[in-house]
């Protein structure tokens, strides 16, 4: 019995020293490329901005909602518009615009909406009404954009388009990521957002005459690429003169929405890469670079290490 056991451990001694022997050929076989693995995957982290690494969602505002345009604009949401209670927390007051509650149960169950805003806002100068809209659906075949939603309501496209939603008061933007040294915002006394405008207009069935006329703006907001189902539309309108010309009414709805803007959203402030944010630190700043590519670079160049131990031994 005992010479058995014997054997069945000497088994198993040549069986490890195999199996010791495949690992270390195949680390050595493999090492440059799992070197120059890590060594990309750390040359992306030192590259990299703290927001792109740990921001929660990834969220654009975009004038079309089935792909990105050369419109989208990167922007950091101040509310959830998922969430009830943010929605009924929307400013009711915003720079002299004064807000009065629309009950949107039909509305939000006929769209098919999971989260719904509806807001009349009135200017005491102008006591000109606008509709303040935000909608959220995750059910694509009930979001209707505003291009479909007013033809089934009736309304004909006089006009279709974009507006330029300027916003003057930039003390709550910070520089957009990857800003050229021409466009800093520090050189420019405003912004400008682009979004959807339509011009609809209702006739009269009798003699086809214009009864009713709207400048409506819109845009859409993309939360994450990772829950391309989730879509949420905030919509101003404004009923316009019937006749002639609608650019006193245009001028009041961009105004309002840029007053908006900077209560939903915040532009993607310009943070310097990690690489510059370690090396310009303290000193144990620099000793971690020095160790995040000490370690690829020396898997990399492992069997001449390991050569060089071995001749040193001897």
């Amino acid at each position: 019995m005992g010479g058995i056991k014997c054997r069945g451990s000497r088994s198993q001694q040549w069986i490890g020293a195999g199996i010791g022997l495949e690992m270390k050929t195949f680390i050595e076989e493999y090492c440059r490329i799992i070197g120059l693995l890590m060594l990309g995957f750390v040359f992306i982290f030192l590259l990299s901005s703290p927001s792109t690494l740990f921001a929660k969602t990834i969220t654009t505002i975009d004038t079309e909602l089935s792909h990105a345009s050369k419109d989208a604009m990167p922007v950091r949401a101040k509310m959830d518009f998922g969430n009830n209670e943010h929605m009924r927390a929307f400013p009711n007051n915003i720079g002299g615009w004064v807000g009065s509650e629309h009950n949107t149960t039909r509305v939000a169950e006929s769209l098919g909406a999971d989260v719904m805003l509806m807001r009349n806002y009135v200017n005491p100068e102008t006591f000109q009404p606008v509709i303040f809209l935000i909608v959220q659906s995750k059910n694509h075949s009930s979001f209707h954009p505003p291009i479909v939603c007013y033809p089934a309501l009736g309304y004909t496209i006089e006009e279709e388009g974009k507006a330029w939603i300027p916003l003057r008061n930039l003390s709550w933007v910070g520089e957009p990521l990857y800003t050229q040294p021409a466009k800093r915002l520090h050189r420019r006394s405003y912004l400008t957002i682009p979004v959807k405008k339509l011009i609809v207009v209702k006739k009269s069935n009798a003699d086809g005459k214009v009864t009713q006329r709207r400048v409506v703006l819109y845009f859409y907001v993309k939360e994450s690429p990772f829950s391309p189902d989730t879509f949420t539309m905030i919509r101003v309108s404004a009923l316009a003169p019937a006749e002639g010309s609608y650019d006193g009414i245009l001028n009041l709805t961009t105004e309002f929405m840029g007053n908006t803007i900077p209560c939903m959203f915040e532009l993607r402030k310009e943070e310097p890469v990690l690489l510059i944010r370690l090396a310009s630190g303290s000193v144990i700043g620099k000793v971690a670079i020095g160790l995040l590519l000490l370690v690829p670079i020396a898997t990399i160049f492992y069997p001449q290490i390991k050569r060089r131990q071995k001749s040193l031994h001897k």
